[in-house]
């Protein structure tokens, strides 16, 4: 399969920062590539002929909600002690779309709780693949699948400790699910965090736990300047 081309949207380059590259495209890439059961065929049942709606976007009473949950964050963390704070689904879409910076996704990502696990729903047009020649082409098929995730905080740092994907209900390989995997994905996604997400760096070096339970996520910041 020839390189992949430069990834691209309604509003034209992609830019590198793009939370979708950084947290599934490069295990979509990986995935079919290299083939999600060692075979071609396998890699393009995971793909799907259409996208799928995956809902609306917060509402402005969602992003509101969001936004006063941040700003006694931002209170807290001028505080002295650590302090646990909670984000519902709700508020973590909210804060993927604050201030519109990642409106280019909207279409291709969602967030949600599954028990203990973060789970990203995609639907990702794989315009950006080349097709190989005499076999089915993927390049105007779609990516419709979830990417699952438990994380933690090891010496105060994000990390993944389990990874899960999926596409059109297939699950990928064991191979893209092992610890390099899950290093350089979660490498990604904090690089993502800082650059795309309001407040991410601040909450990236300040983040001292994280957990879900009763559908919501907790996150342990400490305080002081």
């Amino acid at each position: 399969m020839k390189r992949p081309r430069q990834i691209t949207t309604e509003n034209g380059a992609c830019a590198g920062g793009c939370v979708v590259l950084i947290a599934a495209l490069v295990l979509v890439i990986g995935a079919l590539l290299w083939g999600a059961v060692s075979t071609y065929e396998g890699a393009y049942q995971m793909t799907s002929s259409a996208p799928r709606d995956l809902g609306p976007p917060p509402t402005p009473a969602e992003v509101s909600s969001f936004e006063s949950k941040m700003a006694l964050v931002r209170q807290g963390l001028q505080e002295k002690g650590s302090k646990e704070y909670a984000f519902s689904t709700a508020d973590l879409n909210a804060w993927l779309w604050a201030g519109g910076v990642n409106a280019d996704l909207v279409k291709h990502l969602r967030l949600r709780i599954e028990q203990d696990w973060l789970v990203g729903e995609l639907s990702v047009p794989l315009t950006f693949m080349r097709d190989v020649p005499f076999l089915p082409g993927i390049s105007r098929r779609f990516f419709d699948g979830r990417i699952a995730a438990r994380f933690g905080v090891e010496n105060r740092e994000l990390t993944i400790k389990s990874l899960d994907l999926e596409g059109n209900g297939r699950r990928l390989a064991w191979l893209f699910t092992g610890r390099s995997y899950r290093e350089t994905i979660g490498n990604g996604i904090k690089r993502g965090i800082r650059a795309r997400l309001p407040s991410g760096d601040l909450v990236l070096d300040r983040l001292e736990g994280f957990r879900i339970e009763r559908d919501q996520v907790y996150l342990t910041l400490r305080g002081g300047p």
